[in-house]
């Protein structure tokens, strides 16, 4: 393309370092040897890059690898912008590393995204006109150094310095470590480009607009402090002439916002765009542009900038997170500036003599740096939801790729480290104590020489005090340990929240050790469940089908199930089998045993099975315990409790038979039960008229409570010449009682017999006859015999269904002569 034909100014950019004066044992920072992603963008694959040691900073020296690599992880997530490339099939994230503002001298109509390194030289992407390019002054490496303070920098204005461009800078910082006088120096960084076309696509103002582009993530694969972050050129502008000649420009910036809590942040050095407010990254400028400083008017033949000075406006510069972090995650916004002409971007039909369809962005660099430790000792406390059982062979030490969250369990848990050589004074004391971070992460840095061991508690000893026990917050238990000086992977080969001997030497060794912990389950005990008496065939399916739907067994865990839902596919222990002798437990066809373990459990095949009928009368009740086994094979320490119940079978008083005979004046009262289970007591009235409110009690009997029948006498003293009328009541433990027919007797010579009912529409009961036969006969009211029939005991039954009604009179003639008589009525 012809660049008199399309007059397109890109300044758009970027760069970054990391130094200090103040770093005693030298520092860490991203090298030209410390990353093989030498590669060309755009991309989305994570980019890992291993930080060098520099022993000699400040003073220019040479970078050399470390015994235990520190590695950085720079990785972009969440992506919420992407565009489609015009006249193309192709998407374009919203962010990307390695991309960049197509140039304006590259020809072709067809729309496309520039490329850059994805790691490279800080400085070494940036536009060719040296006044873009932020300088060493910008950054400071050493978090231990002391922040810059933001003074005015400048020289006067006009004023050309023969030392060079340096005079010009609002610079707030000291970077150290020019290598053959190159600026920027060997140091190097991330490069990454944030397009602004989705917000072109979606017409979205520039002007007052400020827009969510996703997350960018740093994760250090083991726990740093103080890491100091560096950010080059955040801010960019795009310039064309329009069909009619008016130009046009359009600026915005990249804003980083640090979700991380826990954790603070501090201004190291920058340029006077470069604001640090709180734990964000933004840039100060209202119209930010490409370049990183201020350059004098006088210096670029001339310019209409208040004070003669060109307000390029990117922000570079440092700052440093304060505390111990493993991962740093910055929601990652564009923010357009005040003055833009335009939405971001433009059409090939409104730029003059356009030939090409311009792609425009935020191209900026991203580095980090840190003071390099003596002997250190780091780690993490990792949420292992599954016990050290992740694919791959690794869980918390991360090997197998498992990123399983960190805790501190709310600021309880203390990292605490004891000796444990038995030759030192501190064998078995506290050497150094540090709180477990926010993010999980704790770190002891320049640990003496000598044997240790760490420990996870929620006890905050002094130095020199005893070593604390393991100890955690109520619910929460340790899975493992990983260690990097063990060989076995993952696992230190004992659960108890206490590390193996780490044996700390006089060299650049950095060991990990990490701890996984987690929440034990939660059972759910249910209510008592009812159920009619059960029968040898009944069996309860525990699935919650209908009709009957009895619950299915239920639990809570943090990490797996984190709300109270059924165990269905979970494992679970049965930790007591039934109470009840008359029932069993069954799974899947089979009689379960004590402490049975039962993996992916199906609510189909969990039985409760009755091994007889429930005898009457008896209420019942029967209940096992169980509890849920999470991931991590953790149990429950409290079981749950399924219950059910049912009532007993109400069986009254069965009375077989009640009769009264005599012995001279005493009226022998005899009765029988068929069965009388549930049953508490008789009561024997009499009464000497038969009115049914005249009847008193005069003796209470107590009930055998028996399945089967019983036989009962009492004796009642008649006197001569009244007449009795006797009757028994029947009453059940419950309370409830029934009456028998009333009996009558007396002293006279001659019995009095009984017959009941009286009316009779079928078959009545006579009693009260004297011992041996008895011959009953029955006569209508003209005197005819209608039916004769003889009975050898003291009481019968007599069927007259086939008699006419009306009155008859009913006589009994006892073999030794002694004869009764009694009306009778037949309905």
């Amino acid at each position: 393309m012809k660049r008199n034909l399309l007059k397109i100014m890109i300044l758009a950019t970027s760069i970054i370092f990391s130094k200090s004066n103040f770093a005693q044992n030298g520092t860490l920072e991203f090298t030209t040897a410390g990353s093989t992603n030498f590669v060309t963008g755009p991309s989305t694959s994570p980019v890992a890059v291993q930080f060098w040691s520099d022993a000699a900073n400040p003073v220019a020296g040479v970078f050399a690898p470390q015994a235990n690599p520190l590695v950085a992880t720079f990785s972009l997530q969440a992506q919420s912008r992407s565009t489609t490339l015009t006249g193309t099939s192709t998407v374009v994230p919203g962010m990307t590393f390695g991309g960049r503002t197509t140039p304006s001298n590259e020809g072709g109509t067809t729309q496309e995204i520039g490329s850059t390194n994805i790691y490279t030289q800080l400085g070494a992407g940036f536009a060719t006109n040296g006044a873009a390019v932020p300088l060493n002054s910008m950054f400071q490496t050493s978090p231990t150094a002391v922040p810059a303070s933001r003074t005015n920098n400048f020289g006067a204005p006009g004023a050309i310095p023969a030392v060079g461009f340096d005079a010009y800078y609002d610079a707030f910082g000291t970077y150290i470590d020019p290598i053959n006088g190159q600026q920027p120096d060997a140091n190097h960084a991330v490069a990454l480009y944030n397009t602004v076309e989705p917000l072109f696509d979606a017409n979205l103002p520039a002007a007052g607009g400020r827009y969510a582009y996703g997350q960018l993530v740093i994760t250090f694969n083991r726990a740093v402090k103080n890491p100091v972050i560096h950010i080059g050129g955040l801010g960019g502008s795009y310039a064309f002439s329009s069909t009619t000649n008016v130009p046009s420009i359009c600026y915005f910036t990249t804003e980083l916002e640090l979700v991380n809590t826990g954790v603070t942040s501090t201004f190291m050095a920058g340029n006077e765009f470069f604001n640090v407010s709180g734990n964000n990254i933004l840039n100060s400028a209202e119209n930010p542009n490409g370049g990183s400083f201020k350059k004098s008017c006088a210096f670029q033949g001339g310019c209409n900038e208040i004070g003669g000075y060109d307000n390029y406006g990117a922000a570079s510069g440092s700052l440093r997170v304060n505390g111990v972090v493993t991962q740093l995650v910055y929601n990652v916004f564009i923010r357009g500036g005040a003055n833009s002409m335009f939405n971001f971007s433009k059409n090939q039909a409104d730029i003059s003599g356009a030939n090409r369809d311009p792609f425009n962005g935020d191209l900026y660099y991203v580095s980090v740096s840190l003071d390099k430790p003596t002997q250190q000792l780091s780690g993490n406390v990792y949420v292992d939801a599954d016990g050290l059982n992740d694919a791959g062979g690794g869980d918390i030490n991360k090997t197998a790729g498992v990123t399983n969250p960190t805790t501190n369990v709310g600021n309880t848990l203390y990292a605490v480290l004891v000796g444990d050589d038995v030759l030192a004074s501190n064998f078995g004391k506290v050497v150094i104590v540090e709180p477990v971070g926010g993010n999980g992460a704790y770190l002891f840095d320049n640990v003496p020489v000598g044997k240790y061991k760490v420990v996870v508690t929620t006890i905050n000893p002094s130095v020199g005090a005893n070593a604390p026990a393991a100890q955690l917050p109520a619910g929460w238990v340790n899975t493992g340990e990983f260690q990097s000086n063990v060989t076995t992977v993952g696992s230190d080969g004992i659960i108890n929240g206490i590390s193996q001997q780490i044996d700390v030497a006089a060299e650049d060794k950095e060991v990990q050790v990490n701890f996984g912990i987690e929440r034990t389950p939660e059972t759910v005990s249910f209510p008592s469940r009812f159920i009619n008496p059960p029968l040898a065939t009944t069996i309860l399916t525990l699935n919650n089908v209908a009709p009957r739907s009895f619950p299915i067994l239920s639990g809570s865990d943090a990490e797996d199930q984190l709300v109270s839902n059924v165990l269905t596919s979970k494992t679970l222990q049965i930790t007591s089998l039934m109470s009840n002798p008359l029932s069993q437990l069954w799974y899947n066809g089979s009689l379960v045993t004590l402490n049975q373990v039962i993996t992916n459990f199906d609510p189909a095949l969990l039985q409760i099975r009755f091994t007889q009928d429930v005898p009457a009368g008896f209420a019942g009740t029967s209940q096992f315990e169980y509890a849920y086994i999470d991931r991590a094979g953790k149990i429950d320490p409290t079981p749950a409790v399924y219950p059910i119940n049912w009532p007993e079978i109400a069986v009254p008083i069965v009375l077989e038979s009640f009769e009264v005979t005599k012995t001279d004046c005493n009226a022998n009262l005899v009765w029988k039960t068929a069965s009388e289970l549930n049953s508490d007591r008789f009561e024997l009235e009499v009464s000497t008229s038969g009115e049914v409110t005249s009847y008193s009690k005069f003796a209470s009997v107590a009930s055998a409570n028996s399945a089967v029948g019983k036989n009962y006498v009492y004796t009642f003293p008649m006197k001569p010449d009244v007449t009795y009328y006797f009757r028994l009541k029947s009453i059940d433990k419950n309370g409830s009682f029934k009456y028998s027919d009333f009996r009558k007797m007396n002293c006279a010579g001659k019995g009095l017999i009984s017959i009941v009912p009286n009316p009779v529409a079928d078959v009545f009961r006579i009693s009260g006859m004297a011992k041996g036969k008895n011959t009953v006969m029955i006569y209508a009211a003209d005197g005819k015999l209608v039916k004769t029939q003889l009975v050898t005991n003291t009481f019968g039954e007599i069927s007259i269904g086939y008699l006419t009604t009306g009155m008859y009179v009913v006589n009994v003639l006892n073999e030794n002569g002694t004869t009764y008589s009694e009306r009778l009525i037949k309905k």
